[in-house]
Parts: structure tokens; sequence; C-alpha cells
């Protein structure tokens, strides 16, 4: 072959590369017509995509001109509810989520013998902040690992403390969901694994204590994603989904994780509940909200 047929023949397979890369597109819900109608519902997360000195009422402010109609919170310690709940009645938006226990939730919890009246207390006053929010989701911790205790009675303790917990979630008409993080960014949490929070759930065996399966932790800590989310979407467990893409906890279409897969998953399996949207974003939150909203199909 001569050198200005080398030169032809590869500009030409250049331009066919180029024009495939140029049609190229990621999925949307629009490729597969044949799928289920989404029955869940996106709440913007108030934490990791605004600024950290920006009062919780302006960050509504802001989620609700982006474009969202939902909403979670952590800790509720420190907030100023009532104009979170003015900025969420006069936007009409819905409260899904805030912490449980969010002062003893991330350190003695239900592991540490003796401190359980003090857990059940924590949760019991974000229950009354859910309460007066609307949120029915309470995303609840149950501690560190303790090394002065054998782990079968730490264990013992956990499942005592959530039939407790149980109760009182019965009586503000809320629902604890448990929340795995992961082993590596949280070694010293007791749920690092999905599995573990299946666990304590179906042993406390109770309707209000559920899963959130937060997609972010389990793809950085254990992967194996849409096997373990469909096996507790199969058995009620879980009643909370959230979403944050790996590496960066951006928004979903930003990293590795494949949300389009994941979403078909929660569309055939019918999840009805809330998607949380928790994490940070590459640009700026209303770019966030509609690339998940893109990816969910709603």
């Amino acid at each position: 072959m001569s050198s200005l047929d080398r030169r032809t023949f590869l500009g030409s397979g250049l331009a066919a590369l180029a024009a495939r890369g140029a049609s190229a597109r990621v999925w949307t819900p629009a490729d597969e017509p044949e799928l289920p109608a989404p029955k869940y519902r996106l709440a913007m997360n108030l934490e990791l995509m605004f600024p950290r000195a920006m009062p919780y009422e302006k960050r509504l402010e802001a989620a609700a001109d982006a474009g969202a109609d939902a909403y979670g919170f952590w800790s509720h310690v420190g907030r100023n509810i009532d104009a979170l709940l003015e900025v969420q009645q006069k936007r009409k938006l819905t409260c899904a989520s805030i912490t449980g226990a969010p002062r003893t939730g991330n350190s003695s919890g239900l592991t540490e013998t003796g401190k359980e009246q003090a857990f059940l207390d924590d949760l019991a006053a974000a229950c009354a902040v859910a309460r007066k929010l609307g949120a029915k989701n309470l995303i609840t911790f149950v501690g560190r690992k303790r090394t002065d205790t054998p782990w079968e009675k730490q264990k013992e303790q956990i499942i005592a403390g959530l039939r407790k917990a149980a109760k009182i979630a019965e009586e503000f008409d809320v629902y604890v969901t448990l929340e795995p993080l992961n082993r590596i960014e949280s070694p010293q949490m007791t749920m690092t694994l999905v599995g573990e929070a299946y666990e304590y759930a179906s042993a406390v065996d109770h309707p209000r204590i559920k899963v959130d399966f937060d997609i972010y932790h389990r793809a950085l800590g254990e992967g194996n994603i849409i096997n373990t989310l469909e096996d507790g979407l199969k058995r009620g467990l879980v009643r909370f989904v959230e979403v944050g893409d790996v590496p960066g906890r951006k928004e979903p279409g930003s990293g590795e994780t494949n949300y389009a897969n994941i979403f078909r998953v929660l569309r055939k399996r019918g999840f009805d509940g809330f998607v949380g949207m928790e994490h940070g974003t590459t640009r700026d939150p209303a770019f966030a909200w509609n690339r998940v909203k893109q990816l969910a199909g709603l």
C-alpha cells in the first residue's frame, strides 16, 4: 500500500470512528419503552451539593429552584426546623428523610452496654422532628464496634434495642431505616455490609424496621449491587434507596456505577419509595437533579 493510500485509509477509518463517537449517547429510559413506569420519587439531599455555610432553609429554596419537589437532610440538631417547615410549605415540598439518633447512632448507639436508653431518647427526639416535617424515613446507624464487649453481646443489644425502637417508630408513624456505611471510609462502624442490615431487620421482624440501600456505599465497599438490591426488594426489607457515584460521590452518571441498570431493577421491581440524592455535583444542583431525573425515567 502506498503512503498516499495508507493516509487515505487511515483518514477514512478515523473519520468513521469520529462519526460513531459523535452519534454515541448515554442510555435513556426512552430506549426501553416496555419498562414499567417508575413508581419511586427523587428527593434531593441538602448536605453534599451545597456550600457548608449556607443555611438549610436557603438550601431548601435552592433545591426547589433546581426542580426538586422532595428533599432530605441529616441531623436536625442545630437546624431551624420552623424555617425549614415554612419553606417546605411555601414551595409545596415533601420531606422524605432525616437522620435517626443523630447524637448517638454514630458513636455509642446500641453497641455500648448501658447506653440503650440514650439511643432510644435520641431516636424519639428525631421522630418528633420527622413527624413535624412529615418525613417517614429515619436513616439510622446503630453504633461503633466495641473492643471491650464480645461481638455476640453487641449483636444481642442491637436486636433488642431495635425491637424497642420499632415501638417508638410505630408511635410516631415513621420508619427506622438502617443504613450500612462502607468498610473503606467507616471501618469503625458496626454496619458496613448490606447483609448485616438485612440480618438485623429480619431478626427484629417488625414492619417499622427497614433498610436504606445506599448505592454509593455498596459500590465502594462491597459491589454485587444488583443482586443484593434485588434480594432486599424481594424480601420487603428495602424501604429507601440512596444514590451517588464512585469515585467522587457526585451525581449518577459521573462515575463508574451503571445506574441505567440499577434504575431498571427499581422499575421492574415496582419500588415505590424515595430515591435520595445524597451526593455532590460536578456542576450545580439543577444539573444534578436533571441528570438523575433523566436516568430514573422521570
